[in-house]
């Protein structure tokens, strides 16, 4: 499900929607890094100040632009990773509005948690981390659409994205917090719309979507969840303390 199998063509067909956000970052990572006279991040990053004069936009187009190269090439490659499983479970149009709505949610909810009126927000992450809520959902509560084995990959990833969340510099914790939250809210009506995933065969064609029969978890793994999740809100209160 989430091993990429696919070569580049194959994945451009089956993935439309990924593709066209990988590629939308990436171009204006390299027009600002080549005409920095543009001023791509004062202008459509996520600006508290500019939210305050009613620079609505900036919701969406802080999605699309990011801060360094490192940050640039972290989030492309969680997309490519995590991405195109969730487009082909829900649909195209689904998956473009579920990425655009919930980044632009994690970005406005931080708007209104932090006053800071010069603090500025960019990058992907918000909706990457929502795509991971979205899984996490559907992992715990419709356990018929994944696999146990990939559920508890997308638990030791929401595990990584916290610790690097709590102690990294220069991230957004509130943006991760709320995309997180955004993605795992909004799977509850998306998840009565999506379908358990098939690997797309070459050109990107898929075979016929048939019924698949309800997967049987054990109680295997459902510790790690736990824990997981026990880390995560433990060291979130921990940062205030």
């Amino acid at each position: 499900m989430f091993s990429r199998t696919e070569n580049v063509q194959t994945f451009i067909r089956a993935y439309p929607l990924v593709t066209l956000f990988i590629v939308i970052q990436l171009v204006v990572f390299v027009i600002d890094s080549l005409m920095p006279g543009l001023q791509i991040v004062a202008r459509g990053g996520s600006f508290h100040l500019a939210l305050a004069d009613g620079q609505w936009y900036r919701l969406l187009t802080a999605n699309f632009i990011h801060l360094g190269l490192g940050h640039l090439l972290f989030n492309s490659f969680a997309l490519i990773i995590f991405g195109p499983a969730m487009e082909r479970m829900v649909g195209h149009v689904r998956f473009a509005l579920f990425y655009l709505v919930a980044g632009a949610l994690a970005n406005l909810l931080t708007y209104f948690t932090v006053s800071q009126l010069f603090y500025l927000q960019a990058g992907a992450s918000g909706a990457i981390l929502a795509i991971l809520g979205f899984y996490v959902f559907i992992g715990r509560f419709r356990r018929t659409l994944i696999y146990s084995q990939d559920a508890r990959l997308v638990y030791i990833f929401v595990a990584i994205s916290a610790v690097f969340t709590l102690i990294g510099s220069n991230v957004s914790l509130w943006g991760h917090v709320y995309g997180f939250l955004a993605g795992f809210l909004l799977a509850y009506p998306l998840s009565r719309y999506t379908v358990p995933y098939s690997r797309p065969l070459r050109y990107g064609k898929y075979k016929p979507r048939k019924y698949v029969p309800p997967i049987i978890h054990t109680g295997e793994g459902k510790w790690i969840f736990y824990v997981i999740i026990g880390l995560a809100v433990f060291g979130l209160f921990a940062r205030f303390l």
